[in-house]
C-alpha cells in the first residue's frame, strides 16, 4: 500500500535508488546506547534532504516508539533564537501530529495554545509545563536557545522516546548556521535516545567536530552521492509517466549524462517540462529545454543561490565568475590561491569564507595552495560559461541562448558516445582493484600465448587448459585506483579506460616492492597493430615519467587482442598485452579466489610459544593427522620435520611482540595444506627472495638452510608476508 506524503515532495513509489539508506535509516530508532548516532554524508544534489523527509513518513505510518521528529534548518537560519524557537514549536507540533495520528497537524499553522488543545490527555500537562518554560526562557538569549534545543531530551526525560532526525544541508557553507547546528547536536548527542543528522559531506565533520559526547566515535556513516544510471533512469520514466511528457531512451539517457544524475535537477528538470508542455523525444526539445533551465530556470537559480550565499556580492561576483571560468578553460583548471587572493582583492575572513564555500559546494576543490575549478559537472561548467558570456563578456543574450545551444547539441551524440563506450568497458578499476597477490596463468597476460593454445577453444575448455597451467603470475596486492584524468588533466583517455593502480608485490610494505600497473583499453576493430601499441606503450611511460611513478607496468587490452608484431612491441617493453575474453576470464577467476572458500574435509588449528622445543608438540600432533589419511610413513617423516624447520625459522627471525606460533591443518582432497604463522615484521635482509637467498642474521640462524630443506620435503611451499608478521603455507599431496 503506497502512502499518502506527510513531509516528503515524492511519492513513495517516486524515490528511487535509496532503498538502503532509508532501511538503515529507519532502523536506526531501535539503536542502542552504543550506536545512537548516524551521520548522512551527502553531495549537493544527491538527495539527502527527500530521504530524511521519506525515513520521516515511513515512520509515522509505521507507529510505535520512538516518535520521530524531523527539522531541516533553512538557508537563512544564521539568528539562534529565530532558528530554536522553530525548532521547539516544530517538534512540539510533530509530537502531537504523531501521538494524536493526525498528519494533517505537522503542516498546520498553529500557536502554543492550539497545541495545548490538540495534545492526548495523558500529554497535556507535560505540554502546557514546557510552553509555560517556554515563555520564562525569553529572558536569556543563550538559556533560550538551549532551552528550547534541549526538548527531545526533555521528552525523553519524561518516558516520551523521540527519533531526530536533523537535516543540515541547507546551511551551507554559513557560519553562523554552522554555529547554531553544533549547538543543536551538542544538546542531542547528551540524550540517550537514537538521532540522524544530515550535512553536506564536506563539512559534516565541522558540524560534530567538538562535540563532547564521546558516543560520537562509534558513530556511523551514510554516503549519498548522485544516483546511479538505472535509478536516474526510472526516477525519469515515473515523472514522464506522471506528468504525460513524451520521452523516449536516447532523450532519457541522455538526461540522465547531461544532469550527471542528480535527483533534485532531475525532478526540477522534468517539472519545467511539464509547465512548458515541451515534449522530450528528441535531442532539440531535450537541449532547448534545459538550456531555458540554465539561462533563467531552475538551474540557474539553484548555482545564483549557492553563489549568493558565499559572495559578498556586487562586482565580487563578475571578478568571481571571470576567475573560475579562466582557471575552468585553462590547460590545468587549476590556479594558485594567491593568484585567486590577488584578484579577488577581498579581506582574508571574506575571501576564506568564499573558497570555503566553493569548496563545500563542491564548485571547485581547494587543496591548501592550489584551487582547481570542479570540471567533472556538466550543468556546473555549462552555467559557468553561459554566466560568464551573458554577465561578464556581456554578449546580448540572443548569442549567449544560441551559443550555448550549439554547443549542447554537438555535445549531445559525444555525450551518449562516452556513454556507450563506458557501458561496453571492461571495468579495469573494478578487475585492479580485486589485485590481491593471487597466482594467476601468465597467458592471460600474454595474447600470442593464450591465442597459440586456445584460440577457437570454448570456455569449459579454456579453463580446463588455464588450471593445468604450470607457469603463473603472482599479482601484486593493489590498494587504491583512479583514472590516469585524475592525476593529469592533460592525458586525453576516457576515465574508465585507463587507470592507475597503485601496489605492492608479495603484499610487502617496502619501497622495493612498490608498483604502478598503468592499464589502459585501446581501440582497435581488428588485432592491435605494431604501430598503435607502440603508441600507447610511449603514452603510458610519458604519462608514468611525468606522473613519477619510478617502477611501473604496463597492460594494454584491446578487444581482439593484439599481432604478432604488436606482441614483439610488448615484449620488449616488458609490458603486458591482453584481449578482453582474457581479461574477463582474468575477473571471475580473481573474484572466484577471493570470495569463494572451498569445503575443508578437516581442519586443525593450535597455538604453540616460541622456544622450549614446543615445535615438538605441533610434530606429534601433525603425524596423528597425517596418519589419519594414509601418508606413507615416510612423508609423514618429512611433513614433521619440514614443520619442526618452520617453527624453528619462525622462533629465530620473527621479532614477535606475544612468542607465540600459530598453526593451521587443513586436509583437502588429496592433500595436507601446513600453514605456520606468526607476529612481528621480518628484519628486511630475510623478507627478500622468499627468503631462499637470505643471508643469516646470525651465526645461530638455520633460515638459510631451512627454508631450501622445506622445499625438498614439502610439494608446494609459499612464503608470504601479512600485515604484521609472516605465514608459511606448505603442501604435501598423498601419493
Amino acid at each position: 500500500m503506497i502512502q499518502s506524503p506527510i513531509l516528503s515532495r515524492l511519492n513513495q513509489d517516486e524515490f528511487f535508488g535509496r532503498d538502503a539508506e532509508l532501511h538503515d535509516i529507519v532502523r536506526q530508532c531501535a539503536a542502542d546506547d552504543d550506536s545512537r548516532g548516524l551521520v548522512v554524508m551527502a553531495t549537493p544534489d544527491g538527495g539527502a534532504s527527500e530521504l530524511l523527509r521519506q525515513a520521516y513518513d515511513q515512520l509515522f505510518a509505521r507507529r510505535g516508539e520512538p516518535v520521530p521528529i524531523h527539522f531541516a534548518f533553512k538557508r537563512g537560519d544564521t539568528i539562534a533564537t529565530d532558528t530554536a524557537r522553530r525548532f521547539f514549536q516544530t517538534a512540539l507540533q510533530q509530537f502531537i501530529a504523531y501521538r494524536r495520528v493526525n498528519a494533517s497537524i505537522c503542516n498546520s499553522t498553529l500557536t502554543f495554545h492550539d497545541l495545548s488543545e490538540l495534545a492526548l490527555p495523558s500529554d497535556y500537562e507535560l505540554i502546557t509545563s514546557l510552553i509555560e518554560a517556554f515563555d520564562r526562557e525569553k529572558s536569556s538569549e543563550r538559556e533560550f536557545v538551549d532551552f528550547c534545543f534541549s526538548l527531545p531530551n526533555r521528552l525523553s526525560a519524561e518516558g516520551r522516546a523521540v527519533y531526530p532526525l536533523i537535516d543540515c544541508t541547507p546551511i551551507g557553507p554559513l557560519r553562523e548556521g554552522m554555529v547554531i547546528g553544533h549547538r543543536l547536536l551538542t544538546e542531542l548527542s547528551r540524550g540517550a535516545f537514537p538521532f540522524v543528522l544530515a550535512g553536506l559531506r564536506r563539512q559534516t565533520n565541522d558540524l560534530i567536530h567538538g562535540l563532547d559526547d564521546g558516543d560520537w566515535e562509534a558513530t556511523g556513516m551514510i554516503h549519498i552521492d548522485n544516483l546511479s544510471e538505472n535509478a536516474a533512469r526510472a526516477l525519469l520514466e515515473s515523472l514522464a509517466s506522471r506528468y504525460e511528457i513524451d520521452l523516449n531512451e536516447p532523450t532519457r539517457d541522455l538526461i540522465v549524462q547531461q544532469l550527471n544524475g542528480s535527483p533534485l535537477f532531475i525532478t526540477e528538470f522534468m517539472r519545467a517540462a511539464r509547465a512548458m508542455r515541451t515534449r522530450l523525444n528528441s535531442f532539440l526539445t531535450c537541449q532547448q529545454l534545459y538550456v531555458n533551465e540554465l539561462l533563467g530556470g531552475s538551474i540557474q537559480r539553484r548555482f545564483d543561490r549557492m553563489l549568493d550565499a558565499i559572495s559578498p556580492g556586487g562586482q565580487t561576483n563578475k571578478t568571481l565568475l571571470r576567475v573560475l571560468y579562466e582557471s575552468a578553460m585553462s590547460e590545468t583548471r587549476k590556479s594558485s590561491l594567491w593568484a585567486w587572493k590577488k584578484r579577488l582583492g577581498l579581506a582574508p575572513p571574506e575571501f576564506d569564507q568564499l573558497i570555503d564555500g566553493l569548496h563545500v559546494y563542491e564548485l571547485i576543490n581547494s587543496s591548501g595552495s592550489f584551487i582547481e575549478v570542479n570540471a567533472e559537472s556538466y550543468i556546473w561548467m555549462d552555467y559557468l560559461r553561459a554566466h560568464y558570456r551573458a554577465e561578464v563578456a556581456a554578449e546580448p543574450r540572443a548569442r549567449v541562448v544560441a551559443t550555448t545551444l550549439l554547443e549542447s547539441l554537438k555535445r549531445a551524440p559525444e555525450t551518449m558516445t562516452r556513454k556507450y563506450r563506458r557501458d561496453s568497458a571492461v571495468g579495469l578499476r573494478e578487475v585492479l582493484a580485486k589485485f590481491n597477490c593471487q597466482d594467476v596463468p601468465a597467458s592471460l597476460f600474454h595474447y600470442d600465448r593464450f591465442a597459440a593454445a586456445y584460440k577457437g577453444e570454448d570456455a569449459s575448455t579454456i579453463n580446463d587448459g588455464l588450471d593445468s597451467e604450470k607457469d603463473l603470475i603472482q599479482l601484486p596486492q593493489v590498494i587504491q585506483t583512479a583514472a590516469c584524468a585524475s592525476y593529469s588533466a592533460t592525458f586525453d583517455c576516457d576515465r574508465e579506460r585507463c587507470v592507475v593502480a597503485h601496489a605492492f608485490e608479495a603484499a610487502e610494505y617496502t619501497s622495493e616492492n612498490e608498483i604502478v600497473w598503468l592499464a589502459a583499453e585501446i581501440d582497435s576493430k581488428l588485432e592491435a597493430t605494431r604501430e598503435l601499441t607502440q603508441e600507447w606503450c610511449d603514452r603510458l611511460a610519458t604519462f608514468a615519467r611525468e606522473s613519477g611513478f619510478e617502477r611501473f607496468r604496463t597492460w594494454l587490452i584491446a578487444p581482439e587482442g593484439f599481432s604478432k608484431r604488436a606482441a614483439k612491441v610488448l615484449d620488449e617493453r616488458k609490458a603486458f598485452g591482453s584481449s578482453r575474453r582474457q581479461v574477463q576470464m582474468l575477473a571471475g577467476r580473481i573474484s572466484q579466489d577471493k570470495q569463494v572458500e572451498k569445503p575443508k574435509a578437516d581442519e586443525y588449528e593450535m597455538t604453540i610459544p616460541m622456544g622450549a622445543d614446543s615445535e615438538l608438540i605441533a610434530a606429534h600432533a601433525v603425524e596423528k593427522i597425517a596418519r589419519r589419511v594414509n601418508f606413507r610413513p615416510e612423508a609423514v617423516n618429512q611433513i614433521k620435520t619440514a614443520l619442526v624447520e618452520a617453527c624453528i625459522n619462525a622462533a629465530e627471525h620473527s621479532l614477535s611482540p606475544d612468542r607465540k606460533i600459530y598453526q593451521r591443518f587443513v586436509l583437502e582432497g588429496d592433500k595436507l595444506v601446513v600453514t605456520v604463522a606468526s607476529r612481528g615484521v621480518v628484519p628486511a635482509p630475510l623478507s627478500r627472495e622468499n627468503g631462499e637467498n637470505a643471508e643469516p642474521a646470525s651465526g645461530k640462524s638455520r633460515r638459510g638452510w631451512g627454508l631450501k630443506l622445506i622445499k625438498t620435503l614439502m610439494d608446494e611451499v609459499e612464503f608470504e608476508h601479512v600485515d604484521d608478521g609472516t605465514q608459511l603455507r606448505m603442501t604435501k599431496y598423498i601419493r
